[in-house]
């Protein structure tokens, strides 16, 4: 099975929070069926650098956008998984 046909983990993002660094803006608000991503990472085995899908939806919007995870500790906060989202990939279903 090459990696292509390999459906990507679906995370929702809430994309008003982020954060940015060099490497660009990170969204750090993460779920996976309604957990906390930090609470179910090990269970879900993600890494750094795995691709994602990232996703928003409310009765108003709905969009989808391809992104990469990334491990990141900040001073004061615990370490936490944040995406870095391609917005160049942007996609919304609901046409």
């Amino acid at each position: 099975m090459s990696d292509s046909s390999i459906e990507k983990l679906r995370i929702y993002a809430d994309f008003n929070s982020c954060m940015d660094d060099a490497r660009g803006v990170w969204c750090w608000c993460l779920r996976h069926d309604g957990i906390v991503l930090d609470e179910v990472a090990a269970s879900l085995k993600i890494y750094d650098g795995m691709p994602v899908t990232l996703y928003y939806e409310d009765p108003g919007e709905e969009f989808e956008v391809d992104a990469i995870l990334g491990h990141v500790e900040v001073p004061k906060w615990d370490a936490m998984w944040m995406a870095l989202p391609d917005w160049g990939t942007l996609h919304r279903p609901r046409g």
